[in-house]
């Protein structure tokens, strides 16, 4: 069977919530699929979880990284193995809708787009909805790419190709390296995002985006002066405007806030 997409799951330390993640893959209106789960290391019952899912499903095998490398490194090895020309992400506490990898693929049959996106909901650990916490952007985004990232990393699909040919997710970013992959990648193709939820994440106070948001945000920050090093242009630098506030600002303050719009923390 000739696969038409490779799908990632990343996995460290998500025996709880593995199963559910991979199951909304293996369940896409898309069968021709794989599913590579990359266990970065993980010290729970993550593998035992994963070699369950593979005993049920041939399309699904394990790609063990052995320690913990990081999102950015174990990620670029499963893309090198991947079967697929197509790459889906997702993370292993998120889960995606039935129709999410058909319509990403859709969109892919343009050879000028190198990314699809979508809209997610979001949710607490016991499954209530809560205010988004991230922004969103739908049609062409390439051009608000130096304001802020519309397409998460977990809710993603690339032209496998056209990720190796600019080195994959670069190591040096250890809280937000998609952002970075699609700065890069919007220089050379396009960069979209549907207006559909097709995918829902789980938020809470363990998130990355939580447990290290002042980190995350620096490099975000690093990232669009190296763009802008990269193009000889200061073009988007307002952008820089944003991040920098709230890397300055207190987290407790961001936390009050988001309390009191009903997000995540």
């Amino acid at each position: 069977m000739t696969v038409r997409v490779s799908v990632l799951i990343g996995a460290y330390q998500n025996e709880r919530t593995l199963e559910r993640a991979a199951r909304s893959i293996l369940a896409q209106t898309v069968s021709d699929l794989e599913l590579l789960i990359v266990d970065d290391g993980s010290t729970d019952g993550t593998q035992q979880v994963a070699a369950g899912i593979c005993a049920v499903d041939g399309r699904a095998r394990v790609l063990a990284m052995g320690e913990n490398r990081g999102i950015a490194r174990s990620l670029n090895a499963a893309i090198e193995v991947a079967a697929a020309p197509l790459v889906a992400i997702q993370d292993a506490d998120d889960w995606s809708e039935p129709a999410r990898l058909e319509r990403q693929i859709d969109v892919l049959a343009d050879p000028e787009i190198a990314v699809v996106g979508c809209r997610m909901h979001e949710v607490d650990r016991s499954g209530r909805e809560l205010a988004p916490r991230t922004r969103w952007a739908t049609g062409d985004v390439g051009s608000l790419l130096m304001r802020f990232n519309p397409v998460p990393n977990t809710a993603a699909m690339f032209r496998r190709d056209a990720v190796l040919a600019i080195g994959g997710y670069d190591p040096r970013y250890r809280w937000a390296p998609e952002y970075d992959l699609w700065l890069r990648l919007a220089e050379r193709h396009r960069v979209v995002a549907l207006a559909e939820v097709l995918a829902t994440r789980e938020m809470s106070d363990e998130n990355v985006a939580a447990r290290r948001e002042r980190e995350q945000v620096g490099e975000t920050i690093v990232m669009r002066l190296r763009a802008m090093r990269r193009r000889r242009s200061v073009r988007g630098a307002g952008g820089l405007v944003p991040p920098v506030v709230s890397y300055l600002t207190p987290v407790s303050l961001k936390r009050a806030n988001r309390r009191r719009l009903g997000q995540a923390p």
